[in-house]
């Protein structure tokens, strides 16, 4: 059997330095789609809920990879890019690792929908678990 190395767990490793990471200034609060009256309406409240989270997690993988550059004592840049490009065969570049993790995070919610049986609400299921693994690297980078 060959070793598999998924693409989430490059994005999560792009960002190996999370407890170096400065905190970003806190987020708003996301948008409540409780209130929705229609799957249309559901759809696009929670569609908007992911965005705001993409943009979140694009800022916060930009500030891991300036932290990494300025890392005094010149070791911690190394070992992290090494880390990145050797291990994960990746790279150290934060708009690419934060494609691969959406790629990534797309392709395991789908999966995810498909266990669950899920036929209706298709949309609303997949973004909802995308808002879900994406809270889950945020909270690892500190936010």
């Amino acid at each position: 059997m060959g070793r598999f190395a998924p693409p989430l767990p490059v994005a999560v490793a792009a960002t190996g330095a999370l407890a170096l990471a400065p905190l970003l200034p806190a987020q708003a609060n996301p948008i409540d789609c409780s209130q929705a009256f229609s799957t249309v309406e559901l759809s696009v409240c929670t569609r908007a809920n992911l965005e705001r989270k993409d943009a979140e997690l694009k800022q916060a993988m930009q500030a891991v990879a300036k932290d990494a550059a300025e890392m005094p004592g010149g070791t911690f840049l190394p070992i992290w890019t090494d880390s990145l490009t050797g291990f994960f065969n990746t790279t150290t570049d934060p708009l690419k690792q934060f494609e691969a993790f959406k790629a990534a995070r797309a392709t395991a919610c789908v999966y995810m929908n498909s266990l669950a049986l899920q036929g209706t609400g298709f949309g609303i299921f997949v973004a909802n678990c995308e808002i879900k693994l994406t809270d889950v690297l945020l909270e690892k980078l500190g936010n």
